[in-house]
């Protein structure tokens, strides 16, 4: 009673008419005062336990109202691009580990979608969604970046001419969004290609790996293809000839809602694209890192 007076700026008596008020409204004995000190009794001990849920609920329940600045998210759901997940989501999440307790990322089709938003089944999703943007949520952009032709490193021929490229080998895709889709047949068709045959795989890892094979050829960013080929897979990436077909990558949120968590992840994600994108690309495929921007790097600090 006196530890308990202390800690709440009360008197040891008050205390103690809390405590007998609060036996006399629910009719049970809380403690036993037979024994020093007083002890709880089987009722109180059950009872405590349930309160203590009941005040940790209460805890949660005002951060959530706040989710102010500095409150802890009990639970942030993640929708993110595979192949941002797979290189730079980790750098990411370490940086932001204080923003929630618990965190749930996806990186399928679906919830990468500006409806995934919207209908409540993620609170943010991180995405190259190419649909038009919905009147209901906040897109920021993180990174904008170039397509490119990724090939066997054992092919020899002229890279510049697709028709050829396409004769040679078979095209390869990745993901489902129909309309990256459409803009990338429409390009192919500028060089006058119509893939005999095609292959569709779900995983930037599973297309990569058709293409380190020999027999295949893909379109993919550099998000996607810098780590495979700093790690040696045999694979080599050049720039997309004559016109290029670019994506951006954006933070999305619902209208008014978490603007200050997004804008972190935003600043999170510069951040390890500056530190592991970037030179990564330099080392890679320099000839592409002057066509990289990212969204949130202060000017010349890409």
């Amino acid at each position: 009673m006196v530890a308990a007076a202390k800690q709440l700026g009360l008197t040891q008596p008050a205390i103690s008419q809390v405590i007998a008020a609060m036996e006399e409204s629910l009719g049970v004995r809380l403690f036993d005062r037979s024994v020093r000190p007083p002890a709880l009794t089987l009722q109180g001990t059950t009872l405590m336990k349930e309160a203590a849920a009941v005040i940790d609920a209460i805890g949660r329940f005002q951060s959530s109202v706040r989710l102010g600045a500095t409150a802890q998210v009990p639970l942030l759901r993640i929708g993110m691009l595979n192949s941002f997940a797979t290189s730079i989501g980790p750098y990411v999440i370490d940086r932001l580990r204080d923003v929630a307790a618990e965190w749930s990322i996806d990186s399928g089709f679906q919830a990468t979608r500006f409806r995934a938003v919207i209908d409540r089944e993620f609170d943010f999703i991180i995405t190259a969604d190419e649909s038009p943007v919905p009147s209901d949520v906040v897109a920021a952009p993180i990174l904008t970046e170039p397509f490119l032709v990724v090939v066997p490193s054992r092919y020899g021929s002229d890279i510049s001419s697709l028709k050829e490229l396409s004769e040679d080998l078979d095209l390869v895709r990745f993901g489902r969004d129909p309309h990256l889709h459409t803009r990338i047949d429409r390009l192919l068709l500028d060089h006058g290609v119509v893939p005999q045959r095609r292959y569709h795989l779900d995983t930037n890892e599973a297309v990569l790996a058709m293409v380190g094979v020999g027999s295949c050829w893909t379109i993919l960013p550099p998000l996607a293809v810098f780590k495979p080929i700093a790690r040696g897979d045999k694979i080599r990436a050049v720039p997309f000839p004559g016109k290029s077909l670019q994506r951006t990558i954006r933070i999305v949120s619902p209208k008014n809602e978490g603007l200050h968590i997004a804008a972190r992840i935003q600043a999170a994600a510069t951040e390890a694209l500056k530190q592991h994108f970037m030179p990564g690309v330099r080392a890679t495929i320099p000839e592409i890192a002057d066509r990289i921007t990212l969204h949130g790097a202060r000017p010349g600090r890409r």
